[in-house]
């Protein structure tokens, strides 16, 4: 554990003085700090899990980030990219294994290699999954805090929904630009595939797109005390939506409809989620209501409505403080306030 974090470090520090003369390799990253303070909302004789925090918390809900990308020429108007990226908890000093510890100082997120040009982008590696980045988290302001709608009951939460990446895949992404654009992820391996894929069509200030995901044969652990045994997944997911951005980028509004599919636990549950966000832009100010409703429970997805509504304020375009409250039937409400550091060498 300590052998990673000193490993991150040191590849931090190797690469940070080469963006200093390099145009083509750079350092990004975030620092989040919350003060929340969380109501539970369980039914009387539901008991929250083992590590359900009542009362004020500092958190950072995985917004701490450190990431390095670099480019190349190839010419013909080919290049190449890599990337890598860190989550960074801001708020504490905890071990880098996520097996064991969900708040872990140290995780990665994403790694991958790949070529770009004219035909579009092909890359492998750690990927973002269309699923998750088409509408879904692109949609919420409030995206990694504790107001934000995946895993909340606006939107689904879990590895092959909002949150987390997709590991050993290969994608392609259609040329950016113009009206119409796709993304299709997949893995591979024999044991260990998935699908994702998405469409978005463009136009002035409307967006419509759709999405759909696929488990494949991936696994999980049945018991994590017991990394040898695991369990299939069966877990499907579709969803579509869209936003329009009035032309003084002043007003927005998102919509967006999931219909899982999960069969992992031996009984098929088909949940389906809505989420609806309304933003408005004044000047440095942001002022946001969102709400959803998941009508059943599917992986890390629970059963809930949910409703949230708060402000940002950017001093620039990499500080911002935030505040908010967000209520979850049947799990937990919270009011919060935030401070958001950027940086981008």
């Amino acid at each position: 554990m300590v052998v990673r974090r000193r490993l991150a470090a040191s590849v931090a520090l190797f690469f940070t003085p080469m963006a200093a003369w390099s145009a083509d390799v750079s350092v990004y990253g975030s620092a989040n700090v919350e003060l929340a303070s969380y109501q539970d909302k369980r039914p009387e004789g539901v008991t929250p899990p083992p590590d359900y925090q009542e009362g004020l918390r500092v958190e950072d809900n995985t917004r701490g980030r450190f990431g390095i990308k670099a480019a190349e020429d190839l010419g013909g108007g080919v290049s190449s990219f890599a990337r890598f990226e860190w989550e960074l908890n801001t708020t504490t000093n905890t071990s880098s294994n996520t097996a064991a510890d969900s708040n872990a100082s140290l995780t990665q997120r994403m790694s991958y290699v790949g070529l770009a040009g004219g035909f579009g982008a092909v890359l492998a590696g750690n990927l973002k999954s269309p699923y998750k980045y088409t509408g879904g988290v692109k949609y919420d302001p409030f995206v990694a805090t504790s107001l934000e709608a995946r895993g909340n009951g606006g939107m689904t939460g879990g590895e092959f929904g909002h949150e987390d990446f997709l590991d050993k895949m290969v994608a392609y992404e259609s040329p950016r630009g113009g009206a119409v654009r796709g993304r299709i992820a997949y893995g591979f391996e024999k044991e260990d595939n998935a699908l994702s894929l998405d469409l978005i069509f463009k136009r002035g200030g409307w967006e419509a797109f759709i999405a759909y995901f696929d488990s494949g044969n991936r696994t999980r652990l049945a018991d994590p005390a017991a990394p040898v045994f695991s369990q299939p997944i069966d877990y499907r997911a579709a969803k579509l939506g869209g936003q329009y951005r009035s032309e003084s980028e002043a007003h927005r509004l998102s919509l967006q409809y999931e219909y899982v599919e999960d069969g992992s636990s031996g009984i098929t549950s088909k949940p389906s989620l809505w989420f609806l966000g309304y933003q408005f832009k004044l000047g440095k100010l942001l002022l946001a209501v969102q709400a959803g409703r998941s009508s059943g429970k599917a992986l890390t997805t629970p059963e809930s409505d949910y409703a949230a509504a708060g402000a940002i304020y950017k001093f620039s375009r990499e500080t911002r403080i935030y505040t908010g409250y967000r209520y979850s039937k049947d799990l937990d409400a919270v009011f919060t306030l935030g401070l958001r550091k950027d940086f981008r060498s």
